[in-house]
């Protein structure tokens, strides 16, 4: 890492403009799933008024399908982590 120097950008860009939102940068992810949620929508659904809703039940439909599989995740590697690897020794 001592190749980069001070200059980050290109290798860590968001506390390179935004030193402040290095620790809060997870919560970045609820606008962009609403965004996407709201493009979505809008080429499905028949009936704009229907919108708002629908986008934010896609919105916490995926949210929560993100949080339920980051979980599994983190118990599949702690699980492999801690009877796994002395197996493999």
């Amino acid at each position: 890492m001592s190749h980069l120097l001070a200059f980050t950008l290109f290798y860590d860009p968001l506390p390179a403009i935004f030193p402040a939102m290095s620790d809060y940068w997870l919560w970045l992810v609820v606008p962009l799933v609403l965004a996407i949620s709201i493009v979505y929508k809008c080429t499905r659904i028949e009936d704009v008024r229907k919108l708002p809703g629908q986008a934010v039940i896609m919105t916490g439909q995926v949210l929560i399908v993100m949080v339920f599989t980051a979980v599994l995740l983190a118990v599949g590697y702690l699980a492999y982590a801690r009877y796994g690897v002395p197996f493999l020794q």
